[in-house]
């Protein structure tokens, strides 16, 4: 007797069941290779956002009282526990224009920092959960924010200015957070 040569329908059935659950789990595996990159994307997000916002106090506050004129630029003009704002004679003219880049606030509000120059705001980091501001003396010990702001004698013994941020994402289960303390640049 011959044996008959080729598949028949149990084999071939098998075979297809087989080569779907191959499938299956290779489309899985992308799926959730997908996922990882999304998620490591996501956070490489946050992190940026958070570096740029701080980098971008500190580009403010270190010139925060650069005045050339020697005319007495006070550096730092506002000081809340979520806004602040910063002066310096740039252009060396011996004032202080509010409407250009020489006055700089940062304000902490409805879910962003933003950096407002004169009366232009541009949001430096979205997403925000937590900001905080804080104002340091000459010994480095923290000034007591009041809610009405530091007197205009307290904002004069400022000599660093420390940032608190936090910055999450829908989606992502750790948010970013970044603490700055910044010298001012000279002395208001």
């Amino acid at each position: 007797m011959s044996r008959a040569r080729g598949s028949g329908l149990v084999e071939l059935l098998a075979g297809t069941a087989l080569g779907l659950i191959v499938l299956g789990a290779l489309t899985g595996a992308v799926a959730t290779g997908a996922r990882v990159l999304a998620v490591a994307a996501g956070r490489g997000e946050l992190e940026d956002i958070a570096h740029i916002a701080v980098e971008c106090l500190t580009f403010d506050v270190r010139r925060a009282g650069y005045d050339p004129a020697g005319g007495g630029v006070v550096a730092v003009t506002e000081a809340f526990g979520d806004r602040v704002t910063l002066s310096a004679d740039l252009d060396g003219d011996g004032a202080v224009a509010p409407d250009s880049e020489e006055t700089v606030a940062y304000v902490c509000a409805g879910g962003q920092l933003s950096r407002i120059v004169g009366r232009q705001s541009m949001p430096v980091a979205d997403g925000v959960s937590a900001c905080r501001l804080r104002y340091l003396d000459a010994s480095g010990a923290s000034l007591a924010v009041p809610p009405t702001g530091l007197a205009a004698t307290d904002r004069t013994r400022i000599r660093a200015i420390a940032l608190d941020l936090t910055v999450s994402a829908p989606g992502l289960a750790m948010p970013t957070s970044r603490t700055t303390l910044v010298s001012l640049r000279t002395p208001p």
